[in-house]
């Protein structure tokens, strides 16, 4: 697995876990060069995860907002 192949899983996986948070249920992931992007079934909002150097970075409706039809997961 090569470098930045592997910083995109680890960060799908930890954006995966903070939609779960939100109540979003994330449908495929699609992959692009040095990004990938995924959207909550339910409500559409968007969540993208980029690769960079420098630093790496998500952003997106999903981390910013409760899903609107979704049940958000209590933290333990």
């Amino acid at each position: 697995m090569s470098s930045i192949a592997g910083q995109l899983a680890a960060l799908k996986r930890i954006a995966e876990f903070s939609a779960r948070l939100r109540g979003h249920e994330l449908g495929e992931w699609h992959t692009g060069e040095g990004f990938a992007q995924a959207s909550c079934i339910r409500c559409r909002a968007e969540l993208r995860v980029y690769h960079s150097v420098i630093q790496p970075e998500m952003d997106g409706t999903a981390l910013e907002s409760l899903c609107s039809k979704g049940d958000v997961e209590r933290a333990a």
